[in-house]
């Protein structure tokens, strides 16, 4: 952690690497569970892909299914064939 301004609230004080505050940090760890994106989350490393589930569950029911400091992915528009 070191001073800065979160890329994702604008306040000033201390950030990650990433340049995200604690609770920004702690908003997107549950975003990237919910979307499971196990890899990319420290809480859901090395779990089974059973207990990832678990994990996402509990989320979801502690912090509803809203994503919180990120958008949820938008489905990438499929090519038409003779467009």
């Amino acid at each position: 952690m070191y001073d800065g301004q979160c890329v994702a609230c604008d306040l000033g004080g201390h950030v990650n690497d990433p340049g995200l505050c604690e609770d920004c940090a702690v908003k997107l760890e549950r975003d990237v569970i919910r979307q499971r994106d196990g890899d990319y989350s420290a809480s859901a490393f090395g779990l089974s892909a059973d207990n990832r589930e678990q994990l996402r569950r509990q989320i979801i029911a502690r912090h509803g299914e809203k994503m919180e400091p990120i958008a949820p992915r938008k489905q990438a528009h499929k090519k038409r064939g003779n467009d």
